[in-house]
């Protein structure tokens, strides 16, 4: 499909997923959880197989796209490697961005990881992309897994926005990194339930001969068949009882199972569609688990024994330490002898209705649509930014202001806006209020007369109720990513106490020179100066104070307010600073966050001279105070983007 055919955005940021499986070779946990996170949002399923020679987009429903991007050089990407440098990142990065383009994405972005071989890529995005690893398997447990591939789990596990892992194991094993959010799998009971009782019989079925009835004991399993699946296990089962017929469905990549079609009792039917599943279950007496407790299997909550369930059928299996949650449903066995005599038992429970309707029960309590729903949850959950927007003079400064922040579905989701007005005209006061009513979390505070800038942001700073405090000039226009990178500098690096962006126009280090002609272009050239320094700040001894970010505890408990004793203006941020910094802590610039700055909308009203005296009227304050100022310098040099780090 084209481009241009894909529905606009929803109320809701967009999500990116970069999968671990291709969409159409098992439904598995990124497909169901696709498919739920897009019934109030578009979800894009970046599939795996970075092999497209060109642009290939499925709509697969109403919000939900399966996307193949092409690489230009297909060669050098292998997946589950992790193998790339910086020619080929940047590269993908570029890919990326023209398709977040075309499809007219949210201005703030939920990008979803499931495997670390996208890292090396995924760790270079701007920071309007929010990264969420959702760690599903414990990869040390795969044969193809190379210690650089864990070194890059380690980093992502590290560096990612935040942590999702799908089994207490995982949570426990990786808690050191972060602060995991478990959200284990789930049953597509709609899918399983039994609502056909003439659901035909499977071709794969009736060409082994099944028949309705057997006086053998019919156990079945659908899933992958690798070296985790005990095949010595059901060898000894089939050989010891000629009575248990095994129906096995999957692929099979280990050398050990391959050899069970031997056995007379033992059939194998390789991969079956998703669709076909419910026919096979239906038809099964006991439904197995037979895995070998490896750390991947130990890290496993396995997506069968609720899809098991949702049939009604009894599951046997050994000793996976997520099933002891359900350790009065599942039939535990150590041993063949043990496997064997569970599947009788097994057979025989399965036909009490009472518990058939407990498996259902249990199933029902764990759904795709639950774990969808604690996932969603997980995604819009972002500490709060109290953006303070001091109004003076031109309304139309401060409503193109507002509009930075919430245009293209907002630049972070989770904002309160309150605008300080410093005596504007009511005919100006009228366009502010209008402006603010367009989104519902906006409020304007009005003065009645111009306090100054730091009174004026202090009222703000009061009537704040967020985690960070957000100071904003109203001759500002901020960037996509610029709210959520600070944000991102003051969670991750408890040493910062102020964080500032860079910008097109100021006195200072923060300055980049860089052209653009309008807002749109601006954007553009915003992602490509922050594109691979996610994280990355620099240490500066003044920030500018026309967009700065502050722990709103910080300013209440620590810093202070913005000292009021320079009136109108000018050194408050140099005095700011330097409390800051006499507290121990760090002035930060931000080298992935970007904010358009007009510079001294207020300022130019006022007359040379005055602006003069004004400025060194201020100086001696500060210089009373701090010492000798050191005037503003630009920087000569910016640090190295980590896609070129070596």
């Amino acid at each position: 499909m084209e481009l241009g055919e894909i529905n606009p955005a929803t109320q809701s940021h967009d999500i990116f997923i970069l999968s671990i499986i291709n969409w159409d070779f098992r439904t598995q946990r990124p497909q169901h959880l696709a498919r739920h996170l897009a019934q109030d949002r578009r979800v894009f399923y970046i599939e795996v197989d970075m092999h497209a020679s060109d642009l290939r987009i499925r709509r697969i429903e109403e919000n939900l796209y399966v996307v193949n991007l092409p690489v230009p050089d297909r060669r050098a990407v292998q997946p589950y490697s992790g193998g790339f440098d910086g020619r080929h990142a940047r590269a993908w990065l570029d890919i990326m961005r023209n398709f977040c383009e075309g499809v007219q994405a949210t201005a703030f972005k939920t990008l979803i990881v499931e495997h670390p071989h996208w890292w090396p890529l995924a760790r270079h995005l701007s920071p309007d992309f929010r990264i969420i690893f959702d760690c599903m398997d414990d990869i040390s447990g795969f044969s193809n897994t190379t210690p650089r591939l864990l070194q890059i789990e380690e980093d992502m596990l590290q560096n990612c926005d935040q942590l999702i892992v799908s089994s207490q194991h995982l949570y426990d094993k990786y808690r050191k990194f972060s602060v995991p959010v478990l959200i284990r799998n789930g049953g597509d009971v709609a899918h399983f339930q039994i609502q056909d009782k003439e659901r035909p019989l499977p071709e794969f079925l009736r060409k082994v001969g099944f028949t309705g009835h057997s006086e053998r004991i019919r156990a079945g399993y659908v899933g992958a068949i690798a070296e985790w699946f005990d095949a010595d296990l059901v060898a000894r089962v089939a050989q010891d009882n000629p009575d248990i017929e095994f129906h096995l469905c999957g692929a099979v990549t280990a050398a050990a199972p391959g050899k069970l079609a031997a056995f007379d009792n033992v059939f194998m039917h390789g991969e079956i569609p998703y669709q076909e599943v419910p026919a096979f279950l239906e038809r099964m007496d006991v439904l197995l688990i037979p895995f070998l407790l490896l750390p991947i299997i130990k890290a496993c909550d396995p997506v069968k024994f609720y899809e098991y369930s949702a049939m009604g059928k009894p599951t046997v299996t050994t000793r996976l330490p997520e099933l002891q949650r359900a350790q009065d449903l599942a039939f535990f066995a150590d041993n063949a002898e043990e496997f064997a005599q569970q599947i009788r038992l097994a057979r025989d429970k399965g036909r009490d209705p009472a518990f058939k309707r407990a498996l259902l029960d249990y199933v029902e309590r764990n759904t795709w649509a639950d774990r969808a729903k604690q996932l969603s949850y997980t995604i819009d959950r972002l500490p709060k930014v109290s953006v303070i927007i001091l109004s003076y003079g031109d309304p139309q400064w401060t409503i193109a202001a507002l509009k930075s922040l919430t245009n293209d579905g907002g630049h972070y989701p989770n904002l309160e806006i309150i605008v300080v007005d410093n005596g504007s005209s009511p005919e100006w006061l009228l366009q502010i209020r209008a402006a603010a009513r367009t989104s519902p979390n906006v409020t304007v505070i009005e003065n009645g007369r111009n306090l100054g800038f730091a009174k004026g942001n202090n009222v703000g700073i009061k009537a704040a109720t967020g985690d960070y405090v957000f100071l904003l000039n109203n001759d500002a226009y901020v960037a996509p990513g610029a709210i959520h990178a600070m944000v991102r500098h003051l969670e991750n690096n408890p040493q910062i106490g102020v964080v500032g962006p860079l910008t097109n126009n100021i006195g200072n280090e923060a300055k980049v020179f860089v052209e653009y002609a309008n807002m749109d272009e601006m954007r553009r050239a915003a992602w490509e100066l922050t594109t691979g320094y996610r994280g990355q700040f620099t240490p500066l001894r003044v920030l500018a104070y026309f967009a700065v970010m502050f722990r709103k505890a910080d300013l209440d408990n620590l810093f202070g307010h913005i000292s009021e004793e320079y009136g109108r203006g000018m050194f408050e941020d140099d005095d700011h600073c330097a409390m800051i910094r006499s507290k121990g802590y760090l002035c930060a610039l931000a080298e992935d966050a970007f904010v358009h700055h007009h510079l001294s909308a207020t300022f130019n009203t006022v007359m040379p001279k005055e602006k003069r005296e004004l400025f060194e009227t201020n100086k001696r304050i500060f210089e009373a105070k701090w010492g000798a100022w050191i005037p503003h310098v630009y920087r000569k040099v910016r640090p190295q983007s980590q896609i070129d780090a070596k």
